[in-house]
């Protein structure tokens, strides 16, 4: 490694077959940890093991697990594969989708994004670690690919991977005023509380876009039924700062009985609970005020 030249491949010939074995379990431990120019040389050992060629031909000839294995060292080598044979070969199964989508990322692919996205999204069933993992990776900065691909599948989806999506977009970047939102505030329709509390938590910070505010009714989601959903509400009505959301969260402590949901009220109106006398306050929103009191200040403080 700390030659110039290093001769990896008459290295490779003097090893027997087990030593091979090990070496190439040895790189794949060290490739996970090594950056810059020690990773570059030892990418050059993984070529002269043959690993390059064996990825190669499994990606293209080899069963679901060959496939999966073959895009992990097509990942640790970094081997240029085109995005289009990433997509037909990997397409099949979820986990081998992951691993092309994390190919696309970490290659920085020009349409990684898009591409990526594309694959991830495919079938319903919930995302892997790795596949939520990627799929905020590549939509962070820029949610766009993310959201188009979404609405129009999202009603064919489990509730689990329909939540996972969502809480992505929550995490992500702010979208483009033109971005296609409004299906987000439809789904405050399910029957799912799951999901509607995960779709007021991916559209914190959106209370400027259009579509949001046309599809979203405040007075009908901060009065929903269930107290979770109530507590994602209040903090995306935080997050939205404007008269209307502040009215909104303001009838909420007047009604909310829900100590807990009330907490998440009072902390998103922050200084402008004051407007609101005590006497005007639910019985669990005076409790809850009284804890957040002592909570930003202590004991002595609050009571002052």
């Amino acid at each position: 490694m700390e030659a110039a030249n290093p001769d990896w491949e008459g290295w490779v010939e003097e090893l027997t077959i087990s030593e091979q074995r090990v070496a190439t379990e040895l790189l794949e431990e060290y490739l996970q940890r090594i950056q810059g120019r020690d990773r570059a040389a030892l990418q050059k050992l993984g070529c002269a093991l043959g690993i390059d060629e064996e990825a190669q031909h499994k990606l293209h000839n080899g069963n679901r697990f060959e496939r999966f294995w073959a895009l992990r060292w097509i990942l640790r080598l970094d081997i240029d594969v085109k995005t289009e044979v990433l997509q037909n070969t990997s397409k099949d199964y979820p986990e081998t989708r992951a691993a092309a989508a994390r190919v696309l990322y970490e290659q920085e692919q020009p349409d990684a994004a898009q591409a990526g996205t594309e694959l991830l999204l495919q079938g319903s069933e919930s995302l892997s670690v790795l596949g939520i993992d990627t799929l905020y990776q590549l939509n962070k900065l820029s949610p766009e690919p993310l959201i188009t691909s979404a609405k129009g599948s999202y009603d064919k989806w489990t509730e689990s991977r329909l939540i996972q999506v969502l809480q992505v977009i929550g995490e992500a970047g702010p979208s483009k005023p033109d971005a296609t939102l409004g299906w987000i505030g439809f789904l405050f329709l399910s029957e799912s509380p799951n999901v509607r509390a995960a779709a007021a938590q991916s559209l914190s910070g959106y209370g400027w876009h259009k579509d949001v505010r046309s599809a979203v009714d405040i007075e009908q989601i901060r009065a929903d039924e269930s107290p979770k959903v109530r507590r994602a509400v209040y903090r995306m009505l935080g997050t939205w700062d404007d008269k209307e959301s502040t009215d909104g969260l303001i009838s909420a402590i007047k009604t909310e009985s829900s100590p807990r949901a009330a907490i998440d009220a009072i902390v998103a109106l922050e200084d402008q609970v004051a407007q609101v006398p005590e006497s005007d306050l639910s019985t669990a929103s005076v409790a809850a005020g009284d804890w957040v009191l002592r909570s930003k200040y202590g004991n002595k403080e609050a009571a002052q």
